[in-house]
């Protein structure tokens, strides 16, 4: 290795240049971090570089005094870094899969300890991305700030609105719902007097209902490249019925993102529609029974129902049945894991668990979508497999098209596209200024092409 050392700002030149290889290898870089020559910002990066690249660090071998200097180093910086999360930081929990290769991130990647694995501004490039994975490292963790709560007449941090003007949004700013307002409603109407006639009576007729499902299926196959947007999720009235409308869209959505054959997708769709319908049996049968009864139960109850009506198929039954169970083996009512649990079961479980996530049933408040993919994430393959969590990233995206967001700007605006690579750099259509006043004319930004701005958190929405 050449001995020498470089002025401030050619150092700087070969920090700032595409990579750190060739400066450390050639050109003395290594030896201007072990005697102090850097600045702390510097100094930063090469360590940091250091960490991933195992070619590099194999180097530092051939100089007598490196192990413990770099011992000290690494351990300074672990210091810095080893300081716990931050009140006023979200933090989310991104696969190495589904990072953007060959970009960079505007904010440091951590492990799941908040130990520094990649700094702001580095270029994922693959053989990185292949020395994190051979650390055994499958996520990393962004911090991204929290929205703070400040008083004042300007500030728009929840806003009440009713489903047209969502709607109306939504047109003005060209975003297409996957399921049209007409349909959704009349899928949700159908599935409420089904659901009625059942507690009231004791029988359903669900023939209407198999077609009103079955309309709102054909909407979804037929319109392939529509993404999923908040619209699709929001129905005025929060009973169970518009939960399971949520999610036989959501079920629908990740069932035709995998793939599926159109025949057996729609063959599924009605018994995910009437996934809780033990529920409605239940407190039909037996007022009495405790809510803790209700839930452990309903499952098995729901296919008993539609085993007995004979017109659900076989294994559309059994994801009634196992719609509350998880991949570790975890779930209820029967503990069933792993290869025991089909495809649509697990399409059907995280559908279910989105969809409680997102929406408070009480208050009628749908928020929170990044925290609800972020913890599907973070619990991973204890629940279903990695590829459908994959297929519901890309899906749903951390902020779906219709979801209100809060820049660092104090602006509010519409989460108009999300990019599968980038799921925290939607393109955003700014609806109010930083005064809380309403744009007369609407602006863009894409935010994968900013690096100063980004997204402090969502904006509540609030029905009416």
């Amino acid at each position: 290795m050449v001995n020498r050392y470089f002025p401030v700002r050619v150092i700087q030149n070969m920090i700032n240049s595409e990579g750190l290889c060739k400066p450390i290898k050639e050109q003395g870089l290594l030896l201007q971090l072990l005697d102090g020559k850097l600045s702390p910002t510097d100094e930063h990066k090469v360590l940091t570089h250091l960490r991933t690249c195992p070619e590099c660090l194999g180097l530092t071998a051939d100089l007598l005094y490196t192990d413990d200097r770099l011992k000290e180093l690494f351990s300074r910086q672990d210091e810095q870094k080893e300081k716990p999360k931050r009140k006023d930081t979200d933090q989310f929990m991104l696969e190495i899969d589904k990072l953007p290769i060959g970009k960079s991130m505007d904010r440091d990647l951590l492990d799941e300890d908040g130990k520094l694995l990649v700094s702001a501004g580095t270029e994922l490039t693959p053989i990185l991305i292949e020395s994190l994975k051979r650390r055994g490292i499958e996520k990393l963790a962004i911090e991204t700030p929290r929205l703070a709560e400040q008083a004042g007449p300007e500030e728009v941090d929840s806003l009440v609105i009713n489903i047209y003007q969502i709607e109306s949004f939504l047109a003005e700013n060209g975003i297409t719902p996957a399921v049209s307002a007409y349909v959704r409603r009349q899928c949700s109407e159908a599935l409420d007097t089904c659901f009625r006639n059942l507690e009231e009576n004791g029988v359903a007729d669900v023939r209407q209902l198999q077609e009103a499902a079955q309309e709102l299926t054909e909407e979804i196959l037929a319109n392939t490249q529509i993404a999923l947007t908040l619209a699709d999720l929001i129905l005025v009235d929060p009973g169970l019925h518009a939960h399971s409308v949520n999610v036989m869209i959501l079920f629908l959505m990740i069932a035709r993102a995998m793939g599926h054959p159109v025949k057996l997708i729609r063959d599924h769709s009605t018994a995910a529609l009437l996934h809780d319908i033990g529920r409605i049996i239940l407190r039909a049968v037996d007022q009495k029974k405790t809510q803790e009864e209700i839930e452990f139960e309903h499952s098995e109850a729901g296919y008993n129902y539609l085993w007995n009506m004979g017109s659900v198929n076989e294994s559309a039954l059994k994801m009634v049945m196992n719609h509350h169970e998880q991949y570790d083996g975890n779930g209820y009512p029967r503990k069933i894991k792993g290869t025991m649990l089909s495809d649509w079961d697990q399409i059907l479980i995280l559908s279910n668990t989105y969809d409680n996530l997102t929406w408070n049933k009480q208050t009628g408040v749908r928020s929170g979508f990044h925290e609800a993919l972020s913890s599907i994430i973070r619990v991973g393959t204890k629940s279903v497999r990695k590829g459908i969590i994959r297929m519901a990233i890309q899906t749903f995206g951390h902020y779906p098209p219709g979801s209100w967001v809060k820049l660092n700007s104090g602006e509010i605006g519409l989460v108009a596209s999300s990019h599968p690579g980038n799921p925290l750099k939607p393109t955003i259509t700014i609806i109010y200024d930083s005064a809380g006043r309403k744009q007369s004319k609407p602006k863009f930004i894409d935010l994968t092409h900013s690096q100063n701005t980004y997204i402090l958190g969502p904006v509540s929405v609030q029905m009416r």
